[in-house]
């Protein structure tokens, strides 16, 4: 990891229009209670992500974030399935720890939004690869963050990023920044289950990735 890039690119970023429409989020959330619902933003410094969370160096401040993939599989792979080792075939998955938690899928619609494109095609453009910022693992995860605060701090227009997810890459990712995004801008569409109302896809994955289920 000693020879992977830190801000800022050989070119700079650039924000580019994406259209809106319906996205996924697999997401912790309390009925009871009706925290973390579907449209909101995490702004806590809690969590180990690729690219949260950020913290603004200027003030100590958070800058929330909300992720968020274009298909239900994708939101599947990216959270429940995030820790599944390569290779996979083999793994058992602990699917009934899941359905313990507090787990759901929500649908939401996003407004058009500018977004940095973290694809090959992007950043090519910015003189990086995509193994730059998504070949490696947790023990990374600070130096990618400070590819997604560069983005923040560098391009004012950003709404967020966009790029192919990692544990599933035929489906598109996004993170946004919650300074950025209107208030009211993201809508539920009121559809969020627990993680058991979406077994068949979870199971899908599981079998195409050669993972059993752990018993007892």
């Amino acid at each position: 990891m000693a020879d992977l890039p830190f801000p800022p690119p050989t070119k700079p970023f650039k924000a580019k229009a994406f259209p809106g429409g319906t996205w996924y989020r697999m997401h912790r959330f309390d009925r009871s209670s009706g925290q973390y619902p579907p449209t909101a933003f995490n702004d806590t410094p809690h969590g180990n992500a690729r690219f949260s969370p950020l913290i603004d160096p200027a003030t100590g401040r958070v800058v929330p974030t909300l992720y968020a993939a274009q298909t239900p599989r994708g939101a599947i792979a990216e959270v429940v399935l995030h820790d599944v080792p390569t290779p996979s075939t083999g793994h058992l998955h602990d699917w009934e720890q899941d359905k313990a938690g507090s787990l759901h899928l929500s649908e939401i619609v996003l407004p058009a939004l500018a977004l940095v494109n973290l694809t090959s095609v992007g950043l090519r453009a910015a003189g990086l690869k995509v193994a730059d910022l998504f070949g490696t693992e947790q023990p990374d995860y600070p130096r990618t963050r400070q590819w997604a605060l560069h983005v923040w701090q560098r391009v004012p227009t950003a709404h967020g990023l966009y790029w192919m997810s990692v544990r599933e890459n035929t489906c598109p990712v996004v993170m946004l920044f919650g300074d950025r995004v209107p208030a009211g801008a993201i809508r539920d569409v009121g559809r969020t289950q627990p993680i058991a109302a979406v077994e068949s896809e979870v199971f899908q994955l599981l079998d195409e990735l050669g993972c059993g289920l752990a018993i007892g």
